[in-house]
């Protein structure tokens, strides 16, 4: 009896997703940066020629989606999804140059759903094909990284430099770094503010059983509160600490600013950095523990020559989730004056500019996927030889 052939369903969902931008508009002409604009479709955006390019990629992927699983199925998948990726950035920016052509100085091209979409497709579909491409890094690292690696090519030459965002951008460029750098401030000081506290906290609630139920309620409690309440509350609270004691706001603690700003990252970080020492610490198999025991060692030692080793992949991976999750909720902080990259978002809303509010999101979404992936690195490199723990 023939063997059903099971789909790529990630690689299918992609394609699809792919698929349904054709329909949505790519590209958007305004007369202004605030105005309305005309909606343009692929066709209208980018030319014929374009479009049945795209299409044409679009199905292969789909072909390839619904044949066998394989490694070479990954390759072909992935490296189309790349080319879609390329030849969207590439056309944009000539779209845009001649869209602009015999319009005011002060029109704009905004990015569509459809792009979005493609976007959200293409690199869901690379997802998939990254799956199958475990054992051939070479290939894995040219199916990552290939598209990002063009568009960055692109934006150091200024191909791009027409579309409504990169023009947002220029106004703001001095800006735009002193709120990134600030951004990252936040989240770092507060990501390690929370791992200094949380381990050792993580640790205590392994140790004394009285402390366990107190640990969890507290930090899990946190967690439920919306983070513009929790900013509330800080704002409330540190004021009155500060005009109790004016040296506080001689040091720069008062009710708006970085000081609640990082309090409230600080708190929300804890649970993910403690809940994974406690279960690092408790997974230790007992018998690792009486053989270092057997061989002579104090509790201290054995705590950190066998506790410590076997636990720090459970451990970084909470402060990888803490430190993820603090790039987001430091976007609101901005709400505070505390800065960020959340300035560019609540002031595009403020001014009911989309693209300004393109230019605040998609650094801070970039950043999480850095900040994962160089904390993934860690969790790896702190993974003891021969643990058998699987490196995700």
């Amino acid at each position: 009896m023939r063997r059903m052939i099971s789909p790529d369903r990630v690689a299918l969902t992609g394609t699809i997703l792919g698929l349904s931008a054709l329909l949505l508009s790519w590209l958007i002409l305004k007369p202004n940066r605030l105005a309305v604009g005309t909606s343009l479709n692929l066709w209208e955006s980018l030319g014929g020629g374009a479009a049945v390019a795209i299409v044409l990629l679009w199905l292969v992927c789909l072909v390839l989606s619904l044949g066998e699983v394989k490694r070479s199925h990954g390759i072909a998948v992935g490296v189309s999804a790349n080319l879609i990726l390329i030849l969207t950035f590439i056309l944009v920016g000539l779209a845009s140059n001649r869209l602009l052509q015999g319009e005011a100085a002060i029109a704009r091209v905004s990015l569509g759903t459809g792009f979005w979409v493609t976007l959200a497709g293409a690199y869901t579909v690379i997802f998939a094909a990254r799956r199958h491409l475990d054992d051939r890094r070479t290939w894995r690292k040219l199916v990552s990284w290939s598209g990002l690696s063009v568009f960055a090519i692109l934006l150091s030459i200024g191909w791009l430099n027409k579309v409504s965002v990169m023009e947002e951008f220029s106004g703001y460029q001095q800006r735009f770094v002193q709120e990134l750098l600030q951004h990252i401030r936040l989240f770092g000081i507060s990501g390690a503010i929370g791992t200094v506290i949380g381990i050792p906290m993580g640790i205590w609630a392994t140790r004394n059983k009285y402390a366990e139920k107190p640990v969890f309620f507290i930090t899990s409690m946190v967690q439920t509160i919306p983070s513009l309440a929790l900013f509330g509350l800080l704002i409330a609270l540190l004021s009155a600490l500060s005009f109790a004691f004016p040296v506080l706001r001689d040091i720069g603690i008062r009710g708006v600013g970085v000081a609640p700003a990082i309090i409230a990252l600080t708190i929300y970080s804890l649970l993910p950095i403690v809940r994974n020492t406690y279960v690092g610490i408790r997974k230790v198999d007992p018998a690792a523990i009486d053989a270092g025991l057997g061989m002579g060692m104090s509790r201290w030692q054995v705590f950190r020559r066998v506790e410590v080793p076997l636990a720090a992949p459970l451990v970084l991976e909470g402060v990888r989730t803490a430190f993820v999750q603090a790039v987001g909720l430091t976007t609101v902080a901005a709400l505070i004056g505390a800065g960020g990259l959340g300035w560019f978002v609540f002031r595009g809303i403020g001014q009911a500019a989309p693209d300004l509010i393109i230019l605040g999101a998609i650094p801070v979404i970039i950043l999480a996927v850095l900040v994962d992936g160089i904390m993934r690195t860690a969790v790896r490199l702190g993974t003891p030889k021969g643990l058998g723990v699987e490196n995700r």
